[in-house]
């Protein structure tokens, strides 16, 4: 649509008081004035003009506008595309920063209620989860929700980001979703912590770092077959944790400077977690190898050639700590098994 088709249809809605039309012709008149000049100064002065007089007469809609966002945020069951959509408008006729303090906190409030839901269903899933024999339960249910609620706070962060770029405006909203995301996030992590026994093989792993390296295992100082499976599932399960938190922490970042900054807690978990992550990615391998060196034969790898099985073990060990490592670029990790 051309300049002047939009003006056109901006002045038939603003006569019937259409607000999505008005927001939408207003939308495309801004577009098409962003649009390089074809070298006729005086057109796109005349242009300049005609979208100066329109912006002045879309202001006067700002009190309809913000009167629609208080309706669409009313009530105990709010649709939040239908505030989404009331916020937009308002952002199209520059009424943003009146209308931040209401959507602020009607979608903080709808998202709060959810991260509740999401951690009540975690507690819900612990009660219901069976104990297998070596006294740990299935923590897949940590994994997947901490997924979940950090996916349901971008969503609606990136959505909001799509309206408005005002900075202020946008770390005025989206400080509270946050703070709400942060403070459930954090107490997943530590129920999984607690379920995981984090602790307990964390002091395991500090106390054989502590040993001199030439140190020969014997006896009950090698992990049992069991153990390691163990360390290596939770391994596996706190990679991924980390990732999701890491990346949620990078995109933060992109979508409004300075966003998360003041919540240290949430940024200490983190480096916690990978600091736990390195310390027992070492003790897996560690272990892993001694385990194979102790339980290692020859293998015949064709006629008259052998091999010991400890080659193909600890190479399996090596690409599985590797791999882990490579899904979040932990250069310690890299560091201790080269």
């Amino acid at each position: 649509m051309s300049f002047e088709e939009s003006v056109t249809s901006f002045y038939v809605a603003f006569a019937e008081q259409q607000l999505d039309q008005v927001c939408q012709a207003l939308g495309d008149m801004r577009v098409s004035a962003r649009r390089t000049s074809d070298g006729d100064q005086e057109a796109a002065a005349v242009r300049d003009e005609m979208l100066r007089n329109c912006e002045a007469k879309a202001q006067t809609l700002q009190d309809t506008a913000l009167s629609r966002l208080q309706q669409a945020c009313a009530g105990s069951d709010v649709d939040v595309d239908a505030a989404l959509t009331a916020f937009a408008r308002c952002a199209a006729l520059n009424a943003a920063q009146e209308a931040a303090p209401k959507f602020s906190s009607c979608l903080s409030g709808i998202f709060a209620t959810q991260a509740r839901a999401s951690l009540d269903r975690v507690r819900g899933s612990k009660q219901a989860a069976k104990v297998n024999e070596h006294g740990y339960i299935d923590r897949a249910f940590y994994v997947e929700s901490l997924s979940e609620l950090l996916t349901g706070a971008t969503d609606i962060m990136n959505a909001v980001a799509d309206v408005t770029a005002d900075p202020l405006v946008l770390k005025q909203i989206l400080e509270p979703i946050h703070a709400s995301c942060a403070k459930i996030a954090l107490q997943m992590v530590q129920m999984y912590a607690d379920d995981a026994r984090m602790v307990a093989w964390e002091r395991r792993a500090n106390s054989q770092a502590q040993r001199d390296p030439r140190h020969v295992l014997e006896g009950d100082e090698v992990e049992a077959d069991e153990s390691l499976q163990m360390i290596d599932l939770f391994l596996d399960e706190l990679a991924f944790i980390i990732r999701v938190l890491v990346s949620y922490t990078a995109f933060l970042a992109t979508v409004c400077e300075g966003l998360g900054q003041k919540d240290g807690g949430f940024q200490v978990k983190v480096q916690e977690l990978s600091g736990v992550y390195v310390v027992l990615e070492r003790f897996y391998v560690f272990q892993s190898v001694h385990k194979a060196t102790a339980i290692a034969e020859p293998q015949e790898l064709e006629q008259g050639v052998y091999v010991s099985s400890v080659v193909e073990d600890v190479s399996f060990v090596l690409n599985k700590a590797l791999f882990r490592a490579s899904q979040w670029c932990v250069q310690s990790v890299f560091m201790i098994i080269c």
